[in-house]
């Protein structure tokens, strides 16, 4: 998650961790600081619009998935 995506605000993002643990879910939240909606689009160039690019979260992110997969396979 980009930390700074106006489409999905820091206080909806802890009301989904709270629900997901109230429901006893298995879960993980990734954010990234200072990046948007779309970070790991390149073409996205439109932070006046909340989407932009971001090299290091789309390169942590891309790792995160990784782990991902890797411990759920």
């Amino acid at each position: 998650h980009g930390w700074d995506d106006p489409m999905v605000t820091p206080e909806l993002v802890v009301a989904l961790g709270t629900e997901l643990s109230e429901a006893e879910a298995d879960w993980q939240i990734h954010a990234y600081g200072h990046a948007m909606h779309a970070f790991t689009n390149p073409a996205a160039q439109s932070p006046e619009s909340g989407t932009q690019y971001d090299d290091d979260a789309d390169r942590r992110s891309w790792q995160s998935l990784l782990n991902f997969l890797e411990e759920v396979f």
